[in-house]
C-alpha cells in the first residue's frame, strides 16, 4: 500500500488531542528491502491531511526504531519514503503500539510481514487476500467479454466470477464480525456501504425509495465519533460526502444534515471528531462562493459557537465567529431586506421600500472601483432589457465624507458620484440613482458592503431572493428568478 504523502511540519499543530497518550510506549521496528534512504519518517492520517510526526535513522542492525514512553493516539500512521513521499500505512490500536514490520518498498503489500501486532497482521492479510483474487477476477471477466457470443460458456465463466465475489465478500465479513474490535475490520466495515431493501415497483419510485435509504443508513457501517478513524483515510471523506454531495444542496436541508453529525458526535464537548467537524464546516462554510450557502456559516456560528459550545475557541476569534454572523443573519437569502432611506442629486431623500416594482435590483458601486468600471455596461444592458419587465435598479454610490480629509465634502462627493454616473451611463431614467455621503442609514453595515460592486435581487415584497451576483449573470440569474416565482405563484 504505497501512496504519495505530502509533507507538513508537525509544529503547526494546534489540536491538543494530537498529544501522545499515557501508556507503556511505542517501540515500532521497521526494515525495507530496497530502500537507500538512511531516515525514514512516520506520519498519520488527520482529516483530510496527512502531517510528520517522528523521523528514525537506520541502525547497524538494518531496522528503523520509533521509540518512546508515551503511545500514539490510535489511528492509521504512515511510514513515509524518502525521496518521493510515497508511505507504506500501519495502523496502531490504543493498547499495542510494540511490534516489527519488514517488507519491500516495491512491493509493499504482498511482501508485509508483521510481528507482535494482530491490527496489522489482520489488515495486510485481507489486503494480500484481495491482491490474489484480483488478477483471477481481471482474467474472467476478460474472458467473459470474448464468449458474450456462447451462452454456454457465457454463464459458466460468469459464475466462476460470482464466486469469486462471494469468496471476497465472506473474508470481508468474516474479519469484520470475528474481530469488530480491531482497528483493522473498522476501516473495512467503513469502506462498505450499506445495502438497502430489495424494493419493487416502478423503477423511479424504487429509486426514490433506496436513494432516502441510503440516505437515512448512511453512516451504519461506522462510528463517526470514534477518534481513530479520525486519524484514518475514511471518516472525512465519508461525511464530507454526505454533507457536500448525497444532501441535496440547499442551505435548510443541508443544516439539518450538519445537525445530525453533530447531534451523534455531541455530549462530550471534548470530542475531537466533535471539535473537527465543527472547525471543517465552519471554515468550509466560510469560504464558500456558492449563493446562499453563507445561511450554513450562520447556523453553525450562532447555533453552536454562540452558544457556548465550542469551548476550545479562543474569546476573540469567538467575537469576530459571532460578530460576522451577526452581519450576515439579516441579509441571508429569504430574509426581508433592510430598509435603508438616501439621498438622490438634489439631496432629496428615497427609501428602498418605496420603490414601486415586481422586482427591485439594489446595486451598491464606487467611484474609484475598477470591478464597478467593469460592471458598468452589463448593468445598464440589463437596465435596458429589464427595466420594461418590471424590474427597477436601485444604484447607491458609496462615495463618504471622510473626516481626515476636508476637502471630502459633501458637495465633492456628490459631484464624484454624479460624474461616476455620466462615465457609466448611469442615466436617471435606467436607474434610482442615490449616494449617503454620510452614511445615516447605515447600508455599510446592514448590507455588509465591505466591496464593491455589490448586487441583490428582491421581489415586491422586499424579500432577498439572490445577491452577491457578477453583473456579467444578472440578466441570466433575474430570468431565472422570474421564471421561478412565476411557477410558485402557479403551485
Amino acid at each position: 500500500m504505497k501512496q504519495t504523502f505530502f509533507l507538513f511540519l508537525f509544529s503547526i499543530l494546534t489540536f491538543s488531542t494530537l498529544l501522545a497518550h499515557e501508556g507503556p510506549g511505542y517501540k515500532i521496528r521497521v526494515k525495507l528491502d530496497n530502500y537507500e534512504a538512511k531516515e525514514l519518517v512516520i506520519g498519520f492520517h488527520y482529516g483530510d491531511k496527512q502531517y510528520v510526526k517522528d523521523t528514525a535513522v537506520l541502525a547497524a542492525d538494518g531496522y528503523f526504531t520509533f521509540e518512546a514512553d508515551t503511545l500514539f493516539p490510535p489511528g492509521v500512521y504512515l511510514l513515509v519514503l524518502k525521496p518521493d513521499n510515497n508511505f507504506i500505512q500501519i495502523l496502531l490500536d490504543d493498547k499495542n503500539q510494540q511490534f516489527t514490520v519488514t517488507t519491500d518498498v516495491k512491493d509493499s503489500v504482498n511482501k508485509m510481514r508483521i510481528k507482535g501486532s494482530k491490527d496489522n497482521e489482520l489488515f495486510y492479510g485481507y489486503l494480500q487476500y484481495l491482491n490474489e483474487q484480483r488478477p483471477l477476477s481481471d482474467t474472467l471477466r476478460a474472458q467473459l467479454k470474448r464468449v458474450r457470443s456462447n451462452p454456454s460458456d457465457s454463464t459458466k465463466v460468469a459464475k466462476q466470477i460470482l464466486d469469486i465475489d462471494k469468496a471476497v465478500k465472506k473474508a470481508q465479513n468474516d474479519l469484520i464480525t470475528q474481530y469488530s474490535t480491531y482497528l483493522a475490520a473498522k476501516i473495512v466495515k467503513a469502506a462498505v456501504d450499506p445495502e438497502p431493501p430489495d424494493y419493487q415497483g416502478e423503477e423511479k419510485e424504487v429509486a426514490r425509495k433506496k436513494y432516502y435509504w441510503a440516505r437515512a443508513h448512511f453512516f451504519d457501517n461506522m462510528d463517526i465519533a470514534d477518534p481513530s478513524l479520525l486519524r484514518s483515510p475514511v471518516l472525512h471523506n465519508k461525511v464530507d460526502q454526505f454533507i457536500t454531495k448525497v444532501t441535496p444542496q440547499h442551505p435548510d436541508t443541508v443544516n439539518a444534515a450538519l445537525d445530525g453529525i453533530f447531534e451523534k458526535l455531541q455530549g462530550k464537548y471534548n470530542n475531537e471528531n466533535y471539535k473537527y467537524f465543527l472547525i471543517h464546516f465552519l471554515n468550509y462554510y466560510a469560504k464558500s462562493t456558492i449563493v446562499g450557502f453563507d445561511a450554513c456559516y450562520v447556523h453553525i456560528a450562532q447555533e453552536y459557537y454562540c452558544k457556548g459550545q465550542t469551548n476550545w475557541t479562543k474569546k476573540e476569534d469567538l467575537e469576530k465567529i459571532c460578530d460576522n454572523a451577526r452581519r450576515l443573519e439579516p441579509i441571508l437569502i429569504g430574509k426581508i431586506a433592510p430598509n435603508i432611506t438616501v439621498m438622490d442629486r438634489n439631496n432629496q431623500p428615497h427609501t428602498l421600500w418605496d420603490v414601486d416594482a415586481d422586482y427591485t435590483v439594489l446595486f451598491f458601486w464606487a467611484t474609484d472601483c475598477g470591478h464597478c468600471k467593469k460592471a458598468a455596461p452589463h448593468m445598464v444592458e440589463f437596465a435596458k432589457k429589464f427595466g420594461p419587465q418590471g424590474v427597477k435598479v436601485f444604484a447607491v454610490c458609496t462615495g463618504v465624507v471622510t473626516a481626515k480629509e476636508e476637502s471630502n465634502s459633501p458637495e465633492k462627493v456628490n459631484n464624484e458620484c454624479w460624474k461616476g454616473l455620466e462615465e457609466k451611463e448611469f442615466s436617471d431614467e435606467l436607474f434610482y440613482n442615490m449616494y449617503d455621503p454620510y452614511i445615516r442609514s447605515r447600508y455599510k453595515m446592514l448590507y455588509d458592503v465591505q466591496t464593491t460592486p455589490q448586487i441583490f435581487i428582491l421581489n415586491r415584497n422586499h424579500e432577498i431572493l439572490m445577491k452577491r451576483i457578477g453583473s456579467e449573470q444578472l440578466g441570466e440569474v433575474m430570468e431565472q428568478v422570474m421564471k421561478f416565482q412565476e411557477e410558485k405563484k402557479r403551485g
